[in-house]
């Protein structure tokens, strides 16, 4: 007899399940069949959850994304080092992100042109939900003299539609040189906050 659990808890489980699978084969090898097998449900299980293969990854990304903003979310708010210091931490998780992205079969798909609105939505949401901690961020740098700028709010949203930008230039690159594109981003950072990084 099959053990019967939460709805949510179910949902859970499939989106974890169906996330390693993505995540090691890609979308185009992970199939339906293989999430329930993996799980060892009822397809109707996964159907009373999930219209298609195309919904369970968009809830999978929508997971990571989560994990990638919260984190995020620490870096910018992280009050025991500098906000120069704090934006660097944001910095070079974008970039361990980013390197992560070209082993992961989630994250490639997620940058295929397949996936473009999910890729573009998920995007803009994330910039939309780190302007708060980025806006802070600018005006504590600020008035700490790190940053010599006029408007936190209006630079933060020029901050993170650079980094978005930059991010859907060049997503999906895998012969990218990260050191150098880092290099580039730092000294483009410099010039629109008029600031300094160790």
């Amino acid at each position: 007899m099959r053990e019967v659990k939460q709805p949510e808890v179910r949902k859970s489980e499939i989106v974890a399940t169906a996330l390693k699978l993505f995540t090691d084969s890609g979308y185009e090898k992970t199939t339906v069949a293989a999430i329930i097998g993996e799980l060892g449900v009822a397809k109707g299980c996964f159907y009373h959850h999930f219209r298609s293969k195309d919904e369970v990854f968009e809830a999978c990304v929508r997971t990571v994304v989560q994990q990638i903003l919260d984190a995020s979310l620490a870096s910018l708010e992280d009050r025991s080092v500098s906000p120069a210091a704090r934006l660097m931490a944001y910095v070079d998780y974008s970039y361990r992100q980013a390197t992560d992205a070209a082993s992961s079969g989630l994250l490639r798909d997620l940058y295929s042109h397949t996936f473009a609105d999910i890729h573009s939505r998920v995007t803009a949401q994330v910039a939309a939900d780190l302007l708060p901690a980025m806006t802070a961020l600018v005006d504590e740098g600020t008035a700490a003299g790190e940053f010599h700028i006029t408007d936190a709010r209006f630079t933060a949203v020029a901050v993170l539609g650079a980094l978005q930008g930059i991010h859907e230039a060049y997503a999906g690159i895998t012969d990218l040189d990260f050191n150098e594109h880092r290099r580039q981003l730092i000294e483009l950072l410099k010039r629109i906050l008029a600031a300094q990084f160790a």
